[in-house]
C-alpha cells in the first residue's frame, strides 16, 4: 500500500501512552501494537513464522547478540525489506550506535559494526523519534520527504524507510530502521508489525540484562569487582592452545597477613580493592587482557598474544602505579610464564607462573621472576624479610638456619648450602647469590645454583635474571681460589680500597656494587658461596662472620663429613 506524505506513528508508552495510526485515530496501549500485526500474521504464514522464531529466540537465547541477530533477520523477512539496522541510543555521546546491519547493506556498512555512529542532531526525525517516541516513514517519491532522509536513502541506494523506537521500560533504548527497494513501500501495518518486533527486543533487553547480571556475578570477585578464577578458566577454555602465545602473571602482596594483623581486616580488604583497581585498569588498556583475583591476596593477569618481556613491562608499570596510587610501602611479588610447546593448557600455564612466583617470593619482597629452579624452602625463611618488624633479620639468621637443618636431617650438603644462601641473601636483601663447586684437585669453579637480579629503582621492583658465565677459571680469580682452598672469606667492592681487581672487574661486568665470597671446603668437593649487593659492601661485611660459621656448620651437620684440612 503506497502512501503520500510523511507518516508519523507515536510509540506505545511515549507521550500520551497510545499509538497514533496513519490516519490520526488513537488506539489503546497494547492493542495498537499487536492487533493489526497479529491479524496480518494469521493470513501471512511467512510473517507468522518469523514472529514465532523471534519469540523463541527471546526465550531461549543465551546472549543478547544472538537474540539481536535472529530478530534482525526475521524482521527483514516479515517486512519484505531490503535492509534493517538496530541501533542503541548513547545519550552521553548524543549519537546512535549501530549494533547490527542485515540484508542488502551499503558498501561502507558491516554486519557487526564496532564504530558506526550517527549524531542525533544531524537527523531531526531520528531526534524526534528518540526524544518523543515518534516513528516515521518516508519514500523518495514522496514530495514531503525531508531533504536529509532523501539524501540518506539515495546514498544507500534505497527507495523508502521506516523507523520505530525501542523502549525498555519507560526509557528510550534505541531504534529499528528498515529500508525498502524495488518498488517496496511501507504502510501502517508494517509500522505496527515493526512496533511489535520492537517490543520483543525490549523483552530481550530485560532478559539479557538479568542474565548479564547473574553471569557477571558468577565471573566477578565480590570483594574487588574484577574477574575471578572462573573467568580465567573460561578464557582458557576459549583459547586455541595450538596457536596460543598467552602469558600469565601471578602476584601476591608482600606481608599481607602482617597488614591485616596490624591494621585490621577492613584495611586489608580496602588494600585488596585498591590493588585490584590498579591491575584492572592497566589490563583494561591492553586488548584482550584480563585481571582477576584468584583468592586471598593472589591476583592473576592474562595477556593474550604477549611475550615474557611484555609481562615484565606490565609488572614494572603496575608496581610503580601501586606505589604512586596506593601506598609506597605496598609491594608485590610476581611470577610469569608463557605458553610453550610443553605448556599447552591453562592449568599448566598457571602452574608454571605459580612456580615462578614461589621462586620470586623466596628471594624477598618486591621480586619478579619469569621462571627458575624451585628453591629449597624449609620453614622460617619468610621471617628473614627485613621489613617484618624493627629487629634486624640478620639477628635471626642463625636460629632460622639451625632450626631448618634440625628439621631436615636428610638434606644433602648442596641443598643445605642453597638454603643458607637464600637465607643470607634475604637477611641482607642481596641482589644475587651464587654457589659454585670445585672438585678436589680441580682448577675451575662450576656454577651449580644461583639467583640473580636487576633492580628497577624507579619502580621499586627487583627482576630476577640469568647469572654470569657457568664456568670460572680459578687462576683468573685468586681471591676466590684462596677462599675455596682454606675456607676463608673475601669482600670486594667497586669503592672498597684493597679489593681484588679481578673481582671488581667482574662486579662491573655483572652490574653489582659489592661481593662477599665464602669458601666451604669439604672432603671430595669444595664450594664457594657468593653474595652480591646493589647498595655497597657494609651489609655484606656485617654478615661475613656469621655466614662463614653457618657454612661450616652445614658441612659438619649434614654431610657426614668434616671440613677438610686447610690446604697450603
Amino acid at each position: 500500500m503506497q502512501f503520500a506524505g510523511t507518516m508519523i506513528v507515536r510509540a506505545r508508552g511515549a507521550e500520551n501512552g497510545g499509538a497514533t495510526s496513519m490516519h490520526g485515530e488513537m488506539d489503546s496501549g497494547a492493542a495498537a501494537a499487536e492487533r493489526l500485526p497479529l491479524a496480518e500474521a494469521a493470513a501471512d504464514l511467512p510473517v507468522l513464522r518469523a514472529l514465532l522464531r523471534i519469540s523463541e529466540a527471546v526465550v531461549r537465547a543465551d546472549s543478547f547478540d544472538e537474540v539481536l541477530e535472529v530478530v534482525a533477520e526475521q524482521a527483514l523477512i516479515a517486512l519484505r525489506a531490503s535492509s534493517l539496522s538496530i541501533s542503541r541510543w548513547e545519550q552521553d555521546r548524543e549519537a546512535l550506535r549501530t549494533l547490527i546491519n542485515v540484508g542488502d547493506i551499503a558498501p561502507h556498512e558491516v554486519r557487526w559494526p564496532t564504530d558506526e555512529y550517527y549524531p542525533v542532531a544531524s537527523f531531526p526525525l531520528v531526534e524526534d523519534l528518540l526524544r518523543r517516541g515518534r516513528s516515521y516513514m518516508n519514500a523518495i517519491d514522496d514530495p514531503d520527504c525531508p531533504p536529509d532522509s532523501l539524501a540518506l536513502l539515495k546514498d544507500v541506494g534505497k527507495e523508502c524507510e521506516i523507523a520505530v523506537p525501542v523502549m525498555c521500560g519507560d526509557a528510550m533504548w534505541g531504534e529499528i530502521w528498515v529500508t525498502g527497494a524495488d518498488g517496496r513501500r511501507f504502510d501502517r501495518g508494517d509500522a505496527q508489525l515493526l512496533q511489535a518486533i520492537a517490543a520483543h527486543i525490549a523483552v530481550a533487553i530485560g532478559r539479557s540484562e538479568l542474565l548479564s547480571t547473574v553471569w557477571g556475578y558468577a565471573l566477578q570477585d565480590p570483594l574487588t569487582g574484577i574477574a575471578n578464577r572462573r573467568a580465567i578458566d573460561q578464557r582458557f577454555a576459549e583459547t586455541d592452545w595450538e596457536t596460543a602465545s598467552s602469558v600469565v602473571l601471578l602476584c601476591d602482596l608482600d606481608g599481607f597477613k602482617r597488614i591485616n594483623d596490624r591494621d585490621g581486616h577492613p584495611a586489608g580488604d580496602q588494600l585488596l580493592r585498591d590493588v585490584a583497581a590498579v591491575l584492572g585498569r592497566l589490563a583494561g588498556a591492553i586488548d584482550g587482557a584480563i585481571a582477576a583475583r584468584l583468592g586471598g591476596d593472589e591476583f592473576c593477569v592474562l595477556l593474550p598474544d604477549a611475550t615474557l618481556a611484555a609481562a615484565q613491562v606490565f609488572a614494572t608499570d603496575a608496581t610503580r602505579v601501586l606505589h604512586e596510587a596506593v601506598d609506597d610501602s605496598v609491594s608485590v611479588c610476581w611470577g610469569a610464564a608463557a605458553a610453550t610447546p610443553e605448556v599447552r593448557t591453562g592449568s599448566d600455564l598457571l602452574a608454571a607462573a605459580d612456580a615462578a612466583l614461589l621462586h620470586a617470593k623466596r628471594q624477598g619482597p618486591a621480586r619478579y621472576s619469569a621462571g627458575g629452579p624451585t628453591p629449597v624452602t624449609p620453614p622460617g625463611i619468610e621471617d628473614l624479610d627485613r621489613r617484618s618488624d624493627d629487629r634486624r633479620a640478620a639477628d635471626r639468621l642463625a636460629a632460622t638456619v639451625v632450626r631448618a637443618l634440625e628439621e631436615r636431617r636428610d638434606m644433602a650438603l648442596p641443598a643445605a648450602l642453597e638454603f643458607l644462601a637464600n637465607a643470607v641473601a634475604q637477611a641482607v636483601d642481596a641482589a644475587a647469590w651464587a654457589i659454585s663447586e670445585c672438585a678436589e684437585g680441580g682448577d675451575a669453579l662450576r656454577l651449580v645454583s644461583n639467583v640473580a637480579s636487576v633492580r628497577k629503582r624507579d619502580a621499586g621492583l627487583t627482576v630476577l635474571v640469568e647469572f654470569g658465565p657457568p664456568l670460572y677459571d680459578m687462576e683468573d680469580y685468586p681471591a676466590s681460589a684462596a677462599a675455596v682452598a682454606d675456607g676463608s672469606t673475601f669482600l670486594a667492592a667497586v669503592d672498597l680500597e684493597g679489593s681484588d681487581p679481578d673481582e671488581v672487574a667482574l662486579l662491573v661486568q655483572l652490574g653489582y656494587q659489592a661481593v662477599l665470597g665464602v669458601g666451604v671446603p669439604a672432603d671430595e668437593c669444595s664450594y664457594l658461596l657468593e653474595f652480591y649487593s646493589h647498595d655497597g659492601h657494609q651489609a655484606l661485611a656485617d654478615i661475613t662472620p656469621l655466614a662463614q660459621v653457618l657454612a661450616a656448620y652445614c658441612v659438619s651437620r649434614l654431610s657426614g663429613s668434616r671440613p677438610s684440612r686447610r690446604r697450603p
